[in-house]
């Protein structure tokens, strides 16, 4: 396999096979309750957890190879938004970047953790706008 991928040029082949899976429609309750519809993919008991994991980046479009540079891999746009940060405003009124790079639910999770902490700084999740 030999592709370009915008200024990156990398070779490799896929890292394995797959697996055959059962796909059953779900529901499940996310981290702050609300309902979420999904699919739970079942592999059954002669599958292993690597298989698995291939056929689930494979079902997201995530390619993947090795070659002469180390491992690599190419993730469809969007597919992950770790675009969030935690802020925290002092008593001053001066603001601090807490952490960084983080999903939108991971990000509300914290500032709402730290919130709850009875300190009286204000902290709260935002989604980043610089590049």
């Amino acid at each position: 396999m030999s592709k370009k991928y915008g200024n990156c040029h990398r070779v490799g082949k896929p890292g394995g096979p797959g697996c055959k899976v059962a796909v059953l429609p779900i529901f499940f309750k996310d981290s702050e309750g609300d309902e979420k519809e999904a699919e739970l993919l079942d592999a059954g008991d002669k599958t292993t957890e690597l298989e698995l994991l291939r056929t689930v980046a494979a079902r997201s479009g995530i390619f993947w190879g090795q070659d002469e540079l180390g491992w690599w891999a190419v993730i469809p746009k969007n597919t992950v938004d770790n675009n969030w940060s935690v802020w925290r405003q002092d008593d001053n009124g001066n603001k601090f970047r807490v952490e960084n790079n983080l999903s939108e639910t991971e990000a509300d999770r914290l500032a709402k953790k730290l919130e709850a902490t009875g300190h009286r700084q204000i902290y709260w999740a935002e989604k980043n706008t610089d590049p």
